[in-house]
Parts: C-alpha cells; sequence; structure tokens
C-alpha cells in the first residue's frame, strides 16, 4: 500500500525532445499496445483519457478490448500532450491505477509484471515516455528488500489460513505474524529510500531539462497545492517554483506549464485578504443572484461550494445549519453553490432532505465556471469565509475551524 502510494504520487510523462520541433499542426496517429495485463484479471477493456479528466463524467479519448492480457489501440492528435491509461474494471472499483504517457510519434508499448507482489511496469517507445518510467521506477527500487519481507508474510499466511482467514487472536500463529511484521516494519523505517530518489530528482530534474522533468515538477507543485488547500503545510517549496520557472522559458505553451500556471493563479487568487472573486449564478427560484450584492451587510458570509453527490460536502453543509442559527443575528450568512451534473433533481432532493434554510445556487455541468474561478477540484468542494469588505478571510475544510472562528470574531 506505501509503495503504491508513493508511486502514484510520482509517476510522471515524457515525449522526445525531437517531437517539439516539429510541425505540431499536423494530425498523426498515437499507437499503444501492451502485454502483461493478465494480471488484471477482471478487466476486460483499456481506456486513454486526457490527463486530469474527470473519470466519472468524462468519455475516454479511445479504447481497446484485452485480448489474452495484450492490447493494441490507436487514437489521432495534433499536438504532444499528456493522457492517462487505466483499466476498465479497476476504475470501476475506484481504484483508480493509472499509466501516464505522452502523445507522440514513437510507438508506446507497455509491459506489465509483478515483483513481491507489487505491480511493475517498463515502457518500450520514445526517449522521454521510457524516462517517465525511469522516474516512477527509480522511486520504488529503495523497497524491495521491506516489500519482499511484507510478500513472504502473506504468503505464510495464505498457506496456513487460505484468502479470507487469519489466525486467532493471541494464537502462537498470531503471534509469529505479529514478529514478522513488526521486523519488516522496522526494515521499512529504517530505510532512506525516499530521500535517496528526493536527492536523484532533484539532480535529475536540474541536468535533464525534458518534458519527462517538467511533468515532475507539475506533479510536485500540485500535490502541494492540494496540501495547502487541506491545511497541511503553508508554503510551496522553493526549490520546486525556481525549477518551474527554468522549465516555463523551455516550454512555455506545453499543457503542463499553462495548467500549473493556471493552478498558481488559482492559489494566489484566493489566498486570505484577497476580494473574494465575484460571479452570478442561478439559484432554484429561478433568479440569478451576484455574489457580491449577496455579500452586503453582512459581518461575514460562508460561501459553501457542494454537490448533492458529495457525501463529505453534505455533511459539512448540514454541520453549518446549528452554526447559522446561533450567529446569523450576529451577522453570520451563508450563500449555497452546488456543483451538478445534468439535471437539478438530486440537488432539490437534497436541500429538501438536509433543510438549508440558506439561498441556494447552482453551477450545472460547469456553466457558470465557479469550481475553476476557487480554484476547487470537481471531485469535492469547498467552504470559503468572506468578511464584510468582501474579502477572503479563509479557505475551510471542517466545521469546527469555522465554530472556532466565529466564537472569536463574532
Amino acid at each position: 500500500m506505501k509503495r503504491t502510494t508513493i508511486t502514484n504520487a510520482l509517476i510522471c510523462a515524457a515525449v522526445s525532445m525531437s517531437i517539439i520541433s516539429c510541425d505540431n499542426s499536423k494530425v498523426y496517429d498515437v499507437r499503444l499496445s501492451g502485454e502483461g495485463v493478465d494480471l488484471f484479471p477482471d478487466s476486460s477493456r483499456v481506456l486513454v483519457f486526457h490527463k486530469g479528466a474527470d473519470f466519472r463524467f468524462d468519455d475516454p479519448v479511445a479504447s481497446a478490448l484485452l485480448d489474452g492480457g495484450t492490447f493494441n489501440m490507436s487514437f489521432q492528435d495534433s499536438m504532444v500532450r499528456q493522457y492517462e491509461l487505466m483499466f476498465e474494471e479497476d476504475m470501476m472499483d475506484g481504484q483508480f491505477q493509472f499509466f501516464n504517457f505522452f502523445s507522440d510519434r514513437v510507438p508506446l508499448h507497455f509491459t506489465f509484471g509483478s515483483k513481491f507482489g507489487e505491480l511493475t511496469v517498463d515502457v518500450n517507445g520514445s526517449r522521454d515516455n521510457e524516462e517517465l518510467y525511469l522516474y516512477r521506477n527509480k522511486s520504488t527500487e529503495g523497497y524491495d528488500l521491506a516489500d519482499s519481507m511484507y510478500y513472504e508474510i502473506d504468503k505464510w499466511i495464505l498457506a496456513r489460513y487460505g484468502e479470507d482467514d487469519w489466525p486467532e487472536e493471541g494464537s502462537e500463529d498470531y503471534l509469529a505474524v505479529q514478529a514478522m511484521f513488526d521486523r519488516a516494519g522496522a526494515v521499512w523505517d529504517s530505510l532512506n529510500a525516499q530521500s535517496d530518489y528526493d536527492e536523484w530528482e532533484r539532480d535529475r530534474l536540474m541536468s535533464h531539462r525534458t518534458l519527462a522533468g517538467l511533468s515532475a515538477v507539475a506533479s510536485e507543485i500540485s500535490m502541494q497545492v492540494q496540501f495547502m488547500k487541506m491545511g497541511q503545510c503553508d508554503t510551496l517549496d522553493a526549490f520546486y517554483l525556481g525549477q518551474f520557472e527554468e522549465y516555463r522559458r523551455l516550454y512555455p505553451d506545453n499543457d503542463l506549464t499553462l495548467a500549473t500556471d493556471a493552478l498558481l493563479s488559482d492559489l494566489e487568487r484566493i489566498a486570505p485578504g484577497k476580494p473574494a472573486p465575484d460571479f452570478s449564478a442561478p439559484s432554484l427560484d429561478g433568479q440569478r443572484y451576484r455574489l457580491s450584492e449577496l455579500l452586503k451587510g453582512n459581518a461575514v458570509t460562508v460561501l459553501d461550494c457542494w454537490a448533492s453527490w458529495c457525501g463529505s460536502c453534505r455533511k459539512h453543509s448540514r454541520e453549518l445549519i446549528p452554526l447559522y442559527e446561533k450567529y446569523r443575528d450576529r451577522g453570520m450568512a451563508v450563500v449555497g453553490v452546488a456543483r451538478e451534473y445534468d439535471s437539478l433533481d438530486d440537488m432539490r432532493a437534497a436541500v429538501e432532505k438536509d433543510g438549508y434554510p440558506w439561498i441556494q445556487l447552482y453551477d450545472l455541468d460547469g456553466a457558470e465556471g465557479i469550481w475553476n474561478l476557487y480554484g476547487l477540484s470537481t471531485a469535492g468542494g469547498g467552504i470559503f469565509l468572506i468578511d464584510s469588505e468582501g474579502k477572503i478571510i479563509d479557505k475551510f475544510d471542517d466545521t469546527a475551524a469555522i465554530t472556532a472562528w466565529l466564537e472569536a470574531n463574532l
């Protein structure tokens, strides 16, 4: 599990430098193939999505049936850009295991394997698509010893108890398993694999300024921005910001550069103390409202960006109700904005069931662009606190922090 998490967090992609100088206005075939896919026994189809697509709602760019653990597919493109290859049943099971690549003119072949019960992937293709998997595989190679120990523990348990059983707590076998896990955990804790990889990556980013490097920098900045939004860190790593400036000069028009620029602009736009980005949106009563008008006269306004299909969002929204009842007479207001798809039926049902007593606007199919305006992921929502002057106080991820602010300031 740890190794998979590290792999997914650090996976990046590349494309041959020679392609950049080609005439990107010409349509060409992107050819993909793979073998060893029988490691995914429940999968019947391989899918390709644009990088960053919302898999729940966006259609794949291309797909192919799996035949005997192999696949062959192609699609057309006119410029080098990043894509994600996924297996349909894995995606539907919520695993979201993906394999990044760049669309270029060199055929790309995936070879899937297994080592110590963990997936391995090698590719044969353009130089920079191969460098994608140099980054990926380098990030995991230091964990082989611990992985092998965990793998042997799994085999030991499987041989004695099968797939669906476990030693009885307190039994001799249970204590033996615990001792094995303790030894493997001690080995894992003693490894310096992550710090070794970090040092290697930083050297590589400075010495090999390819699209693979740009992808690694963009991925790291994106992850750090998410950590900042969740309150897990306060600033972005100066090294990666500096590297991004270098890569921007080399690839000013690349999708990765543009997306990272937009991400950093979003972060700056919604920073505490900045004016809350204004917008207008329709409500369930059939009228359109402008946020700046709804803010007037309030000591503080909670902008609650939620969705009927987002369980955690609705939980937070319900938790706002007693706060609203307690502080509304002191100048607290709430503006709800629901991000819905296809129809408003689920939103209406959610509003009625949950009993939100404040105005509810909606952004149907992203037509209003509110989620982009506030730097929110389409996979969830966010809660912003806005002061009487229309400036952002902060973005909150739970109502406990909002409660603390209200108690201290209202």
